[in-house]
């Protein structure tokens, strides 16, 4: 499991963490160990680059948090 899907699956359960990712999301993915790479694939909605990179078929998780404060 890449650090990607480590981050997005704690994101899921830790209400705290959630919190703190609707403020500032690439301050916690960057706080989190998610490269510039992955943050800025992420916040971009490219889904196609974000499943490169966490290797991840199930994109599911990623595109409910994708844009936090939208």
């Amino acid at each position: 499991m890449t650090n990607m899907n480590i981050f997005f699956t704690k994101l899921g359960t830790d209400a705290v963490l959630l919190e703190a990712y609707k403020l500032d999301p690439r301050g916690v993915m960057k706080s989190n160990g998610l490269t510039q790479e992955e943050v800025d694939a992420v916040m971009s909605g490219d889904k196609v680059r974000v499943n490169q990179l966490s290797g991840d078929k199930e994109m599911a998780m990623y595109l409910l948090i994708l844009n936090p404060t939208e």
